[in-house]
């Protein structure tokens, strides 16, 4: 992963990161529960704005969209991780 990363360790169940990638390097969030499932509002940057994100892995459905802030909130199945990425 590329660019800046902004940690999100603020429950002792359920953590998160964001990297922002670069100019040919994509970014990423990253979140993980070893409990219930769980959800963080992470940001992402500006330059995501609008942009729909999927869970690599595939161990959560759906999709985040990035508000106009860079803010998305993501999402990860009880006791698993999710690998955020935009969606192709």
């Amino acid at each position: 992963a590329h660019g800046l990363q902004r940690d999100y360790f603020d429950h002792a169940n359920c953590i998160g990161w964001t990297r922002d990638g670069g100019e040919h390097n994509p970014g990423c969030a990253v979140i993980m529960s070893n409990g219930d499932s769980g959800n963080k509002k992470m940001v992402m940057g500006g330059r995501y704005s609008g942009k729909a994100f999927v869970d690599k892995l595939e161990n959560y459905v759906g999709e985040v969209t990035i508000d106009d802030h860079g803010l998305g909130e993501f999402f990860a199945a009880a006791g698993s991780v999710s690998v955020w990425i935009e969606r192709e």
